[in-house]
């Protein structure tokens, strides 16, 4: 200092500023106007570097962690403050897990979440200390205003936040349940889509670990939905066309019904899945669980059953035409049946009736269908048979005989009666069974004894119609009309012609005949206890027939080993045997027809004789 004391100096500087400021004064004033704006600027860089260090070490003023104020704090003293203040309420705090109807709850403590205090430290203390100087300077800016705040992060100790998530999906996880359109036995079956519900368990745990508080708090149960292969768009619209099909149905013609109920419908859909193609359903969203592969189910008429069971539908609600018949009196006096006419069902019409109606939804439970009919007019009209009736003559009659049997005359009578007055039209060709209708006990048929697989069945329902069949066939062979169908039994019966007797069974075994004159044939039979003749009434032929006698060959008598037939009695036997005969009919001196009858009889008996009883020793 040059031996000036300090106060001098002061003084000095003091003056030396005036006298600069005089001079200054006196040189003139535009540079106080460039010098102001740098000291400024050099003090604020100066005030920045000296905060800078004085900072580098501790947070800045005025910051906060989480709310939590953490002052200027240095790193040891602000991890012991963060532990306090923020960890351990922390810990106690409840969490809620909730997917809107069922919720779980645990503390933070028990799932092992805590906040990062090491992270929140570290990114206090770099906070306004990077990047560029305005970024600084806003950073001090921001923490001196009180609007820092460092968010905490959150991590996970163990796997109790794992099991905790996992043991909340088991209770919400649901499978996707694929709609099923099916037709069984018993009819049309649905099983209904449903989505299914899984725990998107990465997103739940990521919330858990997100939090912005303190206190406790309630996290949504993140849950994607899952959709079957076939959802409710791939399965709806078929399963409402389904069940519009199998609406019970009613079908009416004039005072005759039919009720077909839903199993029976069934039986005509055609139920199909397909793959979807793109486009075909409604998107998936985006968040959902996707099946791999898509489809839908389309359903349909079978157009084949639906013809089918119209057909059969005929045959119920048709009511066809009664031909005149013929009736005839003990005297011989021949009186008319007078026809009728009928309804029949239009099969083809009601057929597409069907096909267009049927897959309309139903208005109510059930449906009724009024099947489109025409009028069935009579094949054989009243006047038709009363012009015809004094031409007709008895033609031929031939009569068979059987053993007293309440049963089997039941049989045999009501089995005749079907065919009485019956008139087979030129052309036309005769059906024992189409005939004769249903064989019930409704009907008057009782049970007896028949063949069956060349043994006596003593309870088959109608036993006896045979006699019946047998017996026609004798009385329209003499008139040289066409045989189509004729069996032989399978035994020998000794009260038929033999080679010449028909026998019937249902199904399978017909006795057929064809009227191939130009004249209607009708037959009428008379029962007695015992016996059974058959009329044939036509206008006469003028054939000739003429029936060869029976060849009999390769006679077989019954093997000792043979089971015992129950028709016959212990002892008694028919040798089986091959027995062929020749009908030959002429016309106008002409062959028409020539028609050879092989009959082969199997050999039947009751058993041996048992063995004469040992006489006593004397």
């Amino acid at each position: 200092m040059s031996g000036k004391t300090l106060g001098e100096v002061r003084t000095h500087m003091a003056v030396f500023a005036r006298s600069g400021e005089r001079a200054s004064s006196r040189r003139g004033s535009p540079w106080k106007f460039v010098l102001a704006p740098l000291v400024v600027l050099l003090m604020a860089l100066g005030f920045a570097v000296a905060a800078e260090a004085a900072y580098a070490e501790r947070a800045l003023p005025g910051m906060s962690v989480g709310g939590i104020a953490i002052g200027s704090l240095e790193k040891a003293a602000l991890r012991e403050h963060l532990d306090l203040e923020l960890a351990a309420p922390w810990a106690g705090a409840t969490v809620t897990l909730s997917d809107g109807g069922t919720s779980w709850r645990a503390t933070n403590a028990d799932l092992g979440i805590a906040p990062d205090l090491d992270a929140a430290v570290g990114a206090a203390l770099a906070y306004g200390k990077t990047g560029s100087v305005l970024d600084r300077v806003g950073a001090w800016i921001d923490a001196l205003r009180g609007e820092a705040d460092i968010p905490f992060t959150m991590r996970s100790r163990g796997d109790a936040l794992d099991r905790w998530v996992a043991a909340a999906a088991r209770d919400v996880d649901r499978a996707p349940v694929s709609g099923e359109l099916r037709v069984t036995a018993r009819g049309l079956e649905a099983t209904k889509p449903a989505l299914g519900r899984e725990v998107d368990r990465v997103a739940t745990v990521a919330s858990l670990l997100s939090a912005d508080s303190l206190g406790d708090r309630e996290v949504r149960l993140r849950v994607r939905f899952a959709y079957p292969a076939v959802d409710a768009s791939g399965f709806d619209d078929a399963y409402a066309l389904a069940s519009a099909v199998v609406t019970p149905l009613t079908v009416t013609v004039e005072d005759r019904t039919w009720n077909e109920g839903a199993t029976g419908l069934a039986s005509l859909l055609v139920v199909e899945r397909v793959a979807a193609k793109g486009g075909e359903l409604p998107a998936i969203p985006g968040e959902a669980i996707a099946p791999s592969v898509r489809y839908r189910y389309t359903v349909s008429l079978a157009n084949e059953r639906v013809a089918s069971w119209v057909a059969a539908l005929g045959k119920v609600l048709d009511h066809p035409g009664k031909c005149a018949k013929y009736q005839v009196s003990a005297e011989s006096a021949v009186t008319v049946i007078p026809s009728e006419s009928g309804v029949r069902v239009d099969q083809a019409k009601l057929r597409a009736l069907f096909l267009e109606e049927l897959l309309r939804p139903a208005a109510g439970p059930t449906r009724e269908v009024a099947a489109p009919a025409t009028v069935d007019a009579s094949a054989f009209t009243t006047e038709q048979a009363k012009e015809l009736a004094p031409k007709l003559s008895l033609a031929s009659t031939f009569t068979t005989y059987y053993p007293p049997s309440a049963s089997r005359h039941a049989n045999i009578s009501t089995g005749a009666t079907q065919f009485d007055g019956v008139v087979v039209m030129p052309g036309e060709t005769f059906s024992f069974w189409e005939l004769l209708g249903p064989v019930t006990v409704e009907r008057g048929y009782s049970y007896a004894g028949a063949i069956i697989n060349n043994r006596s069945d003593e309870n088959v329902i109608g036993g006896g119609l045979c006699q019946v069949s047998t017996t026609i066939f004798n009385a329209i062979s003499q008139q040289g009309y066409e045989i189509v169908e004729r069996h032989a039994h399978g035994y020998y019966i000794d009260r038929y012609p033999i080679g010449y007797d028909a026998a019937v069974f249902e199904p399978g075994v017909d006795f057929k005949w064809r009227n191939d004159t130009a004249n209607p044939v009708f037959i009428y039979s008379w029962s007695g206890d015992t016996w059974l003749k058959i009329d044939v009434w036509t206008i006469p032929t003028g054939r000739n027939v003429v029936v060869s006698g029976a060849t009999q060959k390769n006679f077989v008598h019954p093997a000792p080993d043979q089971p015992a037939d129950p028709a016959f009695l212990r002892g008694a036997s028919v040798d089986g045997r091959d027995v062929f005969r020749t009908r030959t009919v002429y016309e106008n001196g002409k062959v028409l027809h020539q028609d050879f009858f092989a009959s082969h009889y199997a050999p039947v008996w009751g058993g041996p004789l048992p063995a004469p009883a040992t006489p006593p020793t004397p």
